[in-house]
């Protein structure tokens, strides 16, 4: 029997994003569960729960060809989710045979950033490009990286962690990881509430988001009154935009890619701030490398490009058999 779909799975912080993916590439159908369950097993029995349900929608399992998962702690090569702290699962747990067992379908895991480029590479804007690297900006930060057209995976596969280099910015801000001014720290949903409440603080400067209480601010409500004008909220994105900008500045020296892809909520917010990174980059830009990289931001809605690239998985590459 001819197999016509694919499984790909975006293992967020707090939601999994599940979708039936056709050769085309068109998802056909979605679902979703909460990711912070107490035990594994709990979390693989409503994935198994749902999926059972999508894939019988599609004629059963028969037509599926396989499943691609994603998680920001996922390592390809093992099939591990290797102590990931925002699960109380956390540990160095084989998801991709837990689920593989479970299912009776061959499972590959990579992290979210990966599947996210390799989406972006076969059905989003970085088609046709063979180097490019792409940071997701959302309640964390990471980095898919695509030399050659290969993804880079490094030798213990975590190569994506960008959001945890130093940005060096002398504040002393601590990041989720532990250490000091990390880019995450700065460019993440959190980090751009954290400079908020700063600004907040040492600001007079008038702001809608005074009359919000601080321990209710989101992130939602910082980008909102940024494109209402308010001169604080802005601020907040300019400022971020520049630590991003000088960043991207640095990275172009490591594999001088074609683009930088901006993907995830942040990234999205608003023009303002893909103006303020821009700015940045080009005053801190290498002079040989002027006009020859572009900054570009995803059109693929933020779960899907992950789940597209992870259902790739099915089609493309090792898998691990049931």
């Amino acid at each position: 029997m001819i197999k016509t779909f694919a499984i790909g799975i975006d293992m967020g912080n707090t939601t999994t994003s599940i979708g039936i993916v056709d050769t085309q590439g068109n998802i056909i159908s979605k679902s979703s569960v909460k990711t912070d369950y107490q035990h594994i097993a709990e979390y693989i029995d409503a994935i198994y729960n749902h999926l059972s349900v999508l894939i019988e929608q599609q004629g059963g399992i028969d037509y599926i060809k396989g499943i691609g998962i994603s998680s920001s702690d996922g390592n390809y090569f093992t099939g591990c989710v290797e102590f990931a702290p925002e699960h109380t699962w956390s540990g160095n747990t084989p998801i991709a045979q837990i689920l593989a067992d479970k299912l009776q379908l061959p499972v590959t895991l990579t992290n979210g950033a990966n599947a996210a480029a390799m989406g972006e590479m076969e059905y989003g804007i970085a088609q046709g490009m063979k180097d490019f690297i792409l940071l997701s900006l959302d309640n964390e930060v990471c980095r898919g990286a695509v030399a050659n057209g290969e993804i880079i995976y490094g030798h213990k596969i975590f190569s994506g962690k960008s959001g945890h280099i130093n940005v060096h910015n002398d504040r002393g801000r601590i990041c989720k990881c532990g250490r000091k001014d990390c880019l995450e720290a700065y460019c993440s949903t959190d980090g751009i509430i954290t400079t908020t409440l700063e600004l907040l603080i040492s600001s007079k400067e008038t702001s809608t988001l005074r009359n919000i209480p601080q321990n209710e601010l989101t992130f939602e409500n910082i980008y909102e009154a940024s494109i209402q004008g308010d001169s604080l909220a802005k601020e907040v994105f300019r400022f971020t935009g520049d630590i991003l900008g000088q960043l991207l500045s640095d990275l172009i020296a490591y594999s001088s890619p074609k683009a930088f892809i901006l993907s995830g909520k942040v990234a999205k917010s608003n023009e303002f701030f893909m103006q303020a990174i821009q700015k940045s980059f080009e005053e801190n830009l290498l002079q040989i490398y002027i006009g020859k990289t572009k900054i570009l931001t995803s059109d693929i809605e933020n779960s899907d490009a992950i789940i597209l690239g992870t259902s790739l998985l099915a089609w493309n590459s090792k898998l691990v058999e049931a």
